[in-house]
């Protein structure tokens, strides 16, 4: 029949033409172009991000300050301490330590010793105590004297203490006549006698200990006295080659076996500290003369002190400058006990087992890292 019916189109099994076929094919085509695309261009602007931040870092001003560094774990602590000399109490390890060592350093560094009330802060190498405590610095303020400050350098390669000055002590051949010197009546020709009532020279320098405390030669020489001497009671006289005569009064006892005419080496036992003769208390009378003339004997143990070299006066002046902060970020301690006795009544201090070189103490808590 002309003009019958239209054919129509030919279709898969699945019912798809093949027109539809093509144009899925195209459709998934296309998609993965563009998913190939937008990968790539992802890439280049991480890249280009990237380098632009190392142009930016690279071009940063040469003055600009550089990263914190990270902490470091190797670094020493400090142990910060504050406590006052003859409080009572025992203090715990390892501060016990480190008190003992400062006191005994100042002992030796203080013209008259470490006094009774006297506040001591102290910075030390915690890692090194209670078996070996390092004092770095110290800051002594007793009753009625200026505040001092000493510190540990080893630039100097002695280790002994720095006052604020920059000057360490120079060694002096002689030595003091206790292990521990805490004076109780100076030199004084004009001097009240506190027995007699009555004005008496005071011809030497009493240092307070108790009874049978070990006393020494301050120098070598040749013992020209031993044996009872009126008011000096037991008396131990020493003639050195310089022409000085020392005398230590006041004895309860001779070391065994010294005799007149011995020669003595210095800080050879000489005797015991006692109250023999016209004494209020156990303590030790230490003299000296010249040509029958006495004279002050503190001037034989007074420290003489040096400047330290050029080259290592910045280095420590920057290492003081750490320091002395420390100390001021230290608080106070606790009060000193009260305590009866006169100038020349010396009290006693505590036995060697609980003595001043183991007084309380507040410590600050701080704990600080030395780099």
């Amino acid at each position: 029949m002309a003009g019958g019916s239209p054919k129509r189109p030919e279709s898969t099994s699945d019912g798809w033409s093949p027109r539809t076929e093509a144009s899925v094919w195209l459709g998934l085509g296309l998609l993965g172009v563009g998913v190939v695309w937008f990968t790539v261009r992802a890439i280049e602007i991480d890249r280009s991000l990237d380098a632009a931040s190392r142009q930016l870092a690279s071009a940063r001003p040469s003055d600009a300050p550089p990263p914190a560094p990270a902490p470091d774990a190797g670094a020493e602590p400090h142990l910060a301490l504050a406590w006052t000399v003859g409080a009572p109490g025992e203090p715990a390890e390892p501060q016990a330590s480190v008190r003992r060592a400062a006191e005994e350093l100042l002992a030796r560094r203080l013209p008259h010793g470490l006094r009774r009330g006297a506040v001591v802060r102290a910075v030390a190498d915690a890692a090194r105590a209670p078996e070996e405590p390092r004092v770095l610095a110290l800051d002594v303020r007793a009753p009625g004297q200026p505040e001092a400050r000493f510190y540990r350098f080893d630039g100097s390669a002695t280790g002994r203490l720095v006052d604020e000055e920059g000057r360490e002590p120079v060694p002096s051949q002689w030595q003091a006549p206790l292990a521990k010197l805490r004076r109780t009546s100076p030199f004084n020709p004009k001097r009240m006698h506190p027995i007699l009532r009555r004005v008496v020279p005071h011809e030497g320098t009493d240092y307070g200990a108790p009874s049978g405390t070990p006393v020494y030669a301050a120098l070598e020489g040749t013992v020209s006295w031993v044996g009872p001497h009126g008011g000096h009671g037991k008396w131990v006289a020493i003639q050195h080659d310089n022409g000085v005569e020392t005398g230590y009064a006041h004895l309860s006892r001779f070391a065994a076996g010294l005799k007149r005419g011995d020669h003595v080496a210095t800080h050879q036992l000489v005797g015991y500290v006692g109250s023999t003769g016209r004494s209020t208390g156990p303590h030790l009378h230490f003299s000296a003369s010249r040509n029958g003339v006495y004279f002050d004997a503190e001037t034989l143990l007074a420290t003489r002190l040096r400047e330290l070299p050029a080259d290592q006066r910045d280095a420590f002046r920057t290492e003081k400058g750490e320091l002395d902060r420390e100390l001021d970020d230290i608080g106070d301690p606790l009060p000193a006990a009260p305590r009866s006795g006169g100038e020349d009544e010396p009290a006693s201090p505590a036995p060697a087992s609980d003595s001043t070189s183991q007084p309380r103490a507040a410590a600050s808590g701080a704990r600080r890292q030395r780099r």
